[in-house]
């Protein structure tokens, strides 16, 4: 029985894979200081290295502690994004680098198992081959990142137009708008319903309008629904304004642009279903054709 030597480091390297996917899988016990910290505080970023284990997230956190010293870097990043998704941006900035490294020696790995069985390449090819996919590997992080920003602002949009008809409701059942308010953010466990109601409590605990406070928010991440029924809350809490027809109408124009967002989803999924069926209707085009086509080119 002979040994291959491509053979066995491609069995490594499956078996390694296969150990690291296992691995990251599993549960990660969390410390109970950083649990805690969360619990007292839930819009607090995880700090850096807090994981307690030595695994490829502190060492993405301890790469992204160094390029934060970088303020090329730094002010390259979604910081609006980061903010709605709570991530730190060392967390972000660590991994990135370690996916562009990933996109850097796949390459290199594939050449080098190519020279094991003899075939030779020459050396730009590698070279450009390893910098377009490091390249493409580190845009598809921050791709990443905008698409689940996208996302955690469509669940805000659909707590916002919930929340709106909640208040509304609330106002028109002789509740002072404040009341209004903290009735109607005390349901709801998502982030947006957390969010939204620990900002309404910090500005209560700080003497702080809950509406400037909400406006601000809708700023910082964002998301234009939160910030504009602001005004609409501010104009019933601080002149006593009759608004039940306004919110519904503000809950409605929500509710319309989760729709049409909807729909343009939906047409965008059509659309790229268009290209596979297209390469369908070929390759059965091919297969009917090809036995006649065999035939007549063998007479």
């Amino acid at each position: 029985m002979s040994l291959s030597l491509p053979g066995m480091l491609l069995g490594a390297t499956t078996a390694l894979g296969a150990t690291l996917a296992v691995r990251s899988l599993r549960p990660r016990r969390e410390p109970l200081a950083l649990a805690l910290r969360r619990t007292h505080s839930p819009g607090a970023r995880p700090v850096a290295g807090a994981s307690g284990s030595g695994g490829p997230s502190q060492w993405a956190d301890r790469i992204g502690m160094r390029l934060l010293e970088t303020d090329a870097v730094v002010s390259r990043l979604p910081a609006r994004d980061l903010d709605l998704l709570e991530m730190a941006p060392a967390s972000v900035l660590g991994r990135c680098a370690l996916y562009g490294v990933m996109g850097l020696l796949l390459p290199q790995w594939i050449v080098f198992l190519l020279s094991l069985g003899g075939l030779s390449l020459p050396f730009a090819i590698p070279v450009l081959a390893g910098l377009a996919c490091g390249a493409f590997m580190l845009l598809k992080c921050l791709d990443d990142v905008r698409v689940k920003a996208v996302a955690r602002r469509q669940e805000y949009r659909y707590y916002i137009a919930s929340l709106l008809e909640r208040v509304a409701l609330a106002r028109n059942s002789d509740a002072g708008a404040a009341e209004a308010l903290a009735r109607a953010v005390q349901s709801g466990d998502g982030q947006a319903a957390v969010r939204i109601r620990d900002t309404v409590e910090h500005a209560r605990l700080a003497g702080v309008s809950p509406w400037d406070a909400l406006g601000r928010l809708g700023v910082d991440l964002g998301v234009d629904d939160l910030a504009r029924p602001a005004a609409s809350l501010a104009l019933a809490g601080e002149e006593q304004a009759a608004v039940y027809e306004q919110l519904e109408a503000q809950a409605e124009v929500v509710r319309r642009g989760l729709l049409a967002d909807r729909k343009a989803a939906a047409n965008e999924a059509t659309d790229r279903m268009s290209l596979p069926a297209l390469a369908i209707v070929f390759l059965m085009a091919a297969f009917l054709l090809a036995p006649a086509l065999v035939r007549m080119t063998s007479l």
